[in-house]
């Protein structure tokens, strides 16, 4: 069954977001060309290998959207996950995972007031790396292994996603994403005793809230 890793801070965005909609007097955010910001990504693992978290990130946007076909990018869809064994297979933890896609796509926007909705499909590459848990070290030294070390391999990425921005004023925006990011690495375990090498899905569903500040 997927996990789901919610912060209290994710919440906070979502009530922000809520009240936002509800206001009679807000003003779009039409003049901005550079808003930068942060923001709250709660992933749901998807594979009883991983499980979900929640990080806070740095939220990038480009100009105003027009309701038309248009480009898409993602550059700061950063997340970490924990890599889990058996639990009958000790140390159940064998690491933790880094992904870092960078990703352009296309899609298209409607306009609905100071709200726009995107639909798209991204695609591109990931940079991933493996840091074993000190647990799992341990085990292998247990067995007389030295030199340990973990790594993971890059992979191409694909994310279809829903996006939507809502602008609150002419400086200030909210944004709300969700997506799932499909992602297939292999992580290794290399020791004097050889190389343990595993096929990992490492498929995940994001969901983003965040907030902008136009600059220029």
């Amino acid at each position: 069954m997927p996990k789901l890793f919610v912060t209290p801070g994710l919440f906070t965005f979502a009530l922000t977001v809520l009240a936002a909609l509800s206001s009679q007097t807000v003003a779009a955010q039409t003049d901005n060309r550079l808003a930068v910001g942060g923001s709250v990504t709660s992933r749901i693992a998807g594979s009883s290998v991983t499980d979900a978290s929640a990080r806070i990130g740095f939220e990038l946007r480009l100009g105003h959207e027009r309701e038309e076909w248009g480009w898409a990018y993602s550059f700061f869809g950063w997340y970490d996950m924990e890599l889990e064994t058996s639990p009958a297979m000790p140390p159940s933890t064998l690491g933790r995972l880094r992904v870092r896609p960078v990703m352009l796509g296309y899609g298209y926007t409607w306009i609905r007031g100071p709200a726009s909705i995107t639909v798209d499909m991204l695609g591109g590459f990931a940079f991933n790396s493996f840091h074993l848990d000190p647990a799992t070290i341990a085990a292998y030294e247990h067995r007389g292994a030295t030199r340990i070390d973990g790594e993971a391999t890059n992979t191409f990425v694909i994310k279809p996603e829903v996006q939507l921005w809502y602008d609150l004023s002419p400086r200030y925006g909210l944004k709300i994403s969700g997506g799932y990011l499909i992602s297939r690495p292999s992580v290794s375990i290399t020791s004097t005793l050889g190389r343990d090498t595993r096929a990992l899905k490492a498929d995940t569903i994001l969901i983003t809230v965040g907030f902008v500040y136009s600059i220029i």
